[in-house]
């Protein structure tokens, strides 16, 4: 499996996507260029950025953007070929 499809499964799958988990689990290392790179540009498709804030283990203010496919009308054209894509793609 490619990032590309890695990253169009975790979305459709629901999950919440930030620089964190996107590293971890998908190994790209900038969700924000990525999201819109590979997602949201060739499907077509808004996935919603949500600002979040919070502490670091040492104190120190931090700041991330969660990512979340929007399950709309507008974006069921866009859904249906990420899926098709992901079956294309799944087993290479």
């Amino acid at each position: 499996m490619n990032a590309k499809t890695a990253l169009c499964k975790a979305l459709l799958d629901d999950e919440v996507l930030n620089v964190k988990n996107c590293f971890r689990t998908i190994g790209l290392t900038n969700c924000s260029r990525e999201v819109s790179r590979m997602v949201e540009k060739p499907f077509n498709v808004i996935v919603s950025r949500t600002p979040r804030q919070g502490k670091s283990k040492y104190g120190s203010s931090v700041t991330w953007i969660d990512y979340k496919l929007n399950k709309t009308n507008y974006n069921q054209a866009g859904i249906a070929k990420m899926k098709e894509y992901i079956l294309k793609n799944i087993s290479k």
